[in-house]
């Protein structure tokens, strides 16, 4: 307190965020309930109305386009077919789009050990890659989190590329695959995907080296 700091720099990141615009869309009239965050739903993206459906930034679930997209597909199995489709929320892929790309998928490190206890991380530098380093881009690293069963908690990548190459993670989330399943993965080479499958194999070092 009482303090001044200055910092310079080039450039200036303003994340103001967003909110939803349900303003004059008479809700109440529709019995429709909806908070600071938007719409409230339920699982299977119904509101109190249960005839009326909320996806998308407006029921504050998720202000991702993806998101969407994938609120769409349980809504249409829901409304149309009448299968009691439910979100999933495990698997929803962050990114970040800077340079470098930052990109997130399932639980952090902090959660994990907050909800599981004894988990493993798992890191891995870019320029431990060979076409990193042919492309010169080697500033990064992927991180996995696994629990004590070997099972994908979650996984984040800060580097050239992240968000595509947080796609094997966000499928192995989603069906609850174990490190091995990436570990075993044939990649192609050079490709930064192989990071993918090294920082999974890492976590068979320490056995094999004891």
């Amino acid at each position: 307190q009482g303090t001044t700091m200055t910092v310079t720099g080039s450039h200036l990141l303003v994340a103001a965020g967003r909110r939803p615009n349900i303003e004059g869309l008479n809700l109440e009239a529709a019995g429709v309930s909806a908070g600071p965050r938007g719409i409230e739903t339920d699982r299977r993206l119904r509101t109190s109305n249960r005839r009326i459906y909320a996806i998308g930034d407006v029921n504050g679930r998720f202000p991702f386009t993806h998101a969407a997209g994938y609120h769409g597909g349980i809504v249409l199995r829901n409304a149309l077919f009448r299968l009691p489709a439910k979100v999933d929320d495990r698997a929803m892929p962050w990114v970040t789009y800077t340079d470098p790309e930052l990109a997130q998928v399932g639980m952090s490190e902090a959660a994990a050990r907050a909800e599981r206890g004894q988990v493993t991380v798992l890191r891995w530098p870019f320029h431990d890659n060979d076409r990193a380093q042919a492309e010169r881009k080697t500033h990064g690293f992927v991180k996995a989190v696994v629990d004590r069963g070997g099972r994908i908690l979650g996984a984040a990548i800060v580097g050239p590329h992240a968000g595509e190459l947080l796609q094997p993670w966000c499928l192995a989330i989603a069906n609850g695959l174990k490190i091995g399943a990436m570990a075993g993965v044939i990649a192609p080479y050079p490709t930064l995907g192989e990071v993918n499958k090294r920082v999974a194999g890492s976590y068979y070092l320490p056995k094999l080296f004891s």
